[in-house]
């Protein structure tokens, strides 16, 4: 079974290869489907804590162009959707509005959360796990999720979105409750240069 790469491995900064027609009919690239489904799965229990909404291959360890997003999550994160496989996902659009939302991930220290800017609508084309191709636009949080997981198969996790100038939150896990409610006035900031000293695993937060 695959494992979460460690926020400070260099694998997590890396794009991803796309995957081929032939190697997403193959057996192994469909049990590996099957196996980060289940790992997904396994982190959606308990909706007052942090709630996996999606997940992609290279944080498992996995170099691949393969993402999961759940397509039906409210914004809240409290009632859970269907979560689906996109194979070599792309943003064919994305509208310029732009709001700012709170995120956090299963790839960075589990006390860091910030606010950051993405699109609210986008069009993505991907392929299916049957290699069928196709096009479908989302909006609110589910367009967040894509963005946020796409970001990945470049290389790239949510701090380094927000940015030295955007705001970066520290948060313990007994206060996701309070946090989700109040994410905007939160008081306990988490500096730019915490995050790099994070990333490259020279940090002693």
């Amino acid at each position: 079974m695959y494992t979460f790469v460690l926020p400070e491995s260099s694998r997590l900064q890396e794009v991803s290869a796309e995957v081929s027609l032939e190697e997403l009919q193959s057996q192994p690239l469909q049990e590996m489907i099957d196996q980060m489904f289940a790992i997904a799965r396994g982190e959606r229990g308990d909706t007052e804590k942090r709630v996996m909404v999606g997940l992609a291959a290279p944080q498992v360890g996995i170099q691949k162009r393969i993402i999961f997003v759940d397509t039906g999550v409210d914004i809240d994160r409290k009632n859970l959707g269907h979560l689906e496989v996109f194979i070599n996902p792309i943003l064919l659009k994305k509208s310029s509005a732009v709001v700012l939302g709170r995120e956090g991930c299963f790839s960075v220290d589990p006390c860091l959360c910030g606010i950051v800017p993405r699109s609210e609508i986008v069009v993505v084309q991907a392929l299916d796990r049957n290699g069928k191709s196709h096009t479908r636009e989302f909006s609110g949080m589910t367009a967040r999720i894509f963005q946020h997981e796409i970001d990945h198969l470049e290389g790239i996790r949510f701090p380094d979105r927000v940015g030295p100038d955007g705001v970066l939150h520290w948060v313990k896990e007994d206060e996701y409750p309070e946090y989700r409610k109040n994410w905007q006035q939160w008081k306990v900031l988490c500096s730019w240069s915490d995050w790099c000293a994070m990333k490259s695993g020279k940090s002693s937060v």
